[in-house]
């Protein structure tokens, strides 16, 4: 037990000490926070107020028609992430083998294809996110001539958070598309984000990273369920796949394009990097007349060239490899905290906006009574996204 235990804080460590950092940072500055609903802990700050004053008022024009495109890019974003949760509940409940889409992504949190996050690249990931994210909401609140009181951190349990906070009185007084703006700005910038740090990967670093690499061939992280024949054979997850039918195949494409000529019920021989294992293909689920031996969450394995394992070529692929991986994370991340920032629930800035387009729409009264119905719904939608497939695994459903 003792042992399971020193293990795990052993694997976690930088995690655990991060959060000890933390605690130890809110006991000092404990007469400076201010506690919100008994459970959201603010810090308040001045920090970046002048450099949002400064940039706000050298590019004003850009940025109010920055701020007015990001209106309409937020409520196609809402639309779509409320389609994504609702659909994927259903998934999760009616479509067999179904891996859920949603998940908090936390330090060691395994992502399909991706793996489990590094600590390392989840506080850069946050960090930068965070400051795109805020900075853009009291930049453009400054374009618009709205005051901006001051910056911060913001505490829910594990979660950590900034915030900019523009003068709420203030803003309540302005025209719908102001505030529309605002609103908007911090989550139309995340995705602004995701959408660098994909281009920066796909055009620089992953064209560099691949000279530096071999490729050896792919491997599968979960069954499509067990009665599929390559769990049958007894390939575990994981295992690297180099060839089919004695064709060697350095990656995913090349296996695909060799299985689409074999047929449900025929024999195959897969090679591997543990042996060879005789299987009978079964028929897709998704089209009877394709075989298929029933692998999912697929990606390529490669192995570094040598002159890049040792000296300044082992450093150079080394820094290509972490900011590739920080990339890969960053688009996600921040597409992924973007479009969360847009669902229609209370504690987010898509709250806000539909809040003040149902007082547009109906008055001030029933529009608070539409939104609390609304954000109530979302939010006992989130949590049966990310609860039902822990449930579901507990009780075999």
């Amino acid at each position: 037990m003792f042992e399971t235990i020193f293990s795990f804080v052993l694997k976690y460590k930088w995690v655990f000490l991060f959060y000890l950092v933390l605690i130890i940072f809110l006991i000092i500055k404990r007469k400076s926070l201010e506690i919100q609903g008994k459970i959201i802990v603010l810090y308040r700050t001045h920090f970046g107020l002048k450099w949002i004053e400064r940039v706000s008022s050298r590019f004003r024009e850009w940025i109010v028609l920055i701020g007015y495109i990001g209106v309409g890019a937020a409520y196609v974003g809402l639309i779509v992430i409320s389609y994504v949760l609702i659909r994927n509940l259903y998934d999760l409940l009616f479509v067999s083998s179904t891996v859920s889409g949603v998940s908090l992504v936390l330090p060691g949190v395994s992502v399909p294809g991706l793996g489990a996050l590094p600590f390392w690249h989840w506080l850069v990931s946050i960090f930068i996110i965070a400051l795109v994210h805020e900075f853009a909401h009291g930049i453009v609140a400054r374009a618009h001539n709205l005051p901006v009181k001051s910056t911060g951190l913001v505490f829910l349990g594990p979660i950590i958070g900034a915030f900019v906070e523009p003068d709420e009185k203030k803003m309540v007084k302005e025209r719908d598309i102001k505030q529309y703006s605002v609103l908007a700005a911090g989550p139309f910038f995340n995705i602004l984000l995701a959408i660098v740090a994909l281009l920066l990967l796909t055009s620089v670093f992953s064209p560099v990273q691949q000279v530096m690499e071999q490729p050896i061939g792919f491997t599968f992280d979960a069954y499509y369920n067990e009665t599929y024949p390559i769990a049958q054979a007894g390939v575990l997850p994981g295992t690297i796949i180099t060839g089919i039918n004695n064709v060697n195949v350095n990656e995913f494409q090349q296996f695909s394009e060799e299985l689409a000529c074999i047929k449900p019920n025929e024999k195959i021989n897969l090679t591997t990097t543990n042996g060879s294992y005789s299987m009978i293909l079964m028929a897709s689920p998704d089209n009877p007349k394709k075989g298929f031996l029933g692998i999912v969450q697929i990606h390529n394995e490669f192995r570094v060239k040598e002159a890049y394992t040792s000296r300044l070529g082992k450093v150079a692929y080394v820094v290509v490899d972490w900011i590739s991986t920080l990339l890969r994370w960053l688009f996600l991340l921040s597409l992924g905290i973007g479009l969360f920032n847009l669902l229609p629930l209370p504690i987010v800035d898509g709250g806000r906006m539909m809040q003040v387009s149902l007082w547009k729409i109906k008055g001030k009264e029933k529009g608070n009574k539409w939104y609390g119905k609304i954000s109530l719904f979302f939010l006992l939608l989130l949590i049966l996204n990310l609860v039902y497939p822990f449930v579901g695994k507990l009780f075999g459903v």
